[in-house]
């Protein structure tokens, strides 16, 4: 080894001591001082307002919502799959408006389920929760548990 390979590797490892002490004087203070003491918290209550009142929430069932996600999510069903789209349990066959006031409006229904034909004036019901609100000239508007939703004569379907 020559005197200048000789004088730098001698700096490199004085360099590397000098920092091997700074880090072990450094991990000395660091543990050697001990924390600054604590405050004690201060803790106040309020008291709620007059008109509030404190509900319980709601009971969440954690076993039926994970459930829920496992049959929504399946693994096993085909890759595109798309939900079906809810099917209409009634179907608008047609109307009869008279124009004479005294003979009421009537729409003939077809249940799509069942295929039985229902012909019905305004206010009859058609089955437990579904009530006739109002017939129209080629359409008719059903309320179900509080929710109206309108049908319509579909004329495609004669035309094929």
């Amino acid at each position: 080894m020559s005197e200048t390979q000789r004088t730098l590797f001698t700096q490199c490892v004085s360099g590397l001591l000098m920092a091997g002490a700074l880090l072990l004087v450094a991990i000395y203070l660091a543990r050697s001082t001990p924390p600054p003491p604590r405050k004690p918290v201060n803790e106040r209550r309020s008291l709620p307002p007059d008109g509030v009142r404190q509900t319980t929430p709601e009971v969440f069932d954690a076993e039926v919502s994970f459930k829920r996600t496992i049959i929504d999510n399946n693994l096993f069903r085909p890759l595109g799959w798309t939900p079906p789209h809810p099917k209409e349990p009634y179907r608008l066959l047609g109307t009869m408006i008279s124009r004479d006031a005294n003979i009421p409006r009537q729409a003939i229904l077809q249940a799509t389920t069942t295929n039985t034909t229902h012909i019905v004036t305004t206010g009859d019901k058609l089955d437990t929760n579904t009530k006739v609100v109002d017939i129209l000239q080629k359409q008719i508007t059903l309320e179900t548990n509080g929710q109206q939703r309108s049908i319509s004569l579909n004329t495609q379907t004669w035309l094929r």
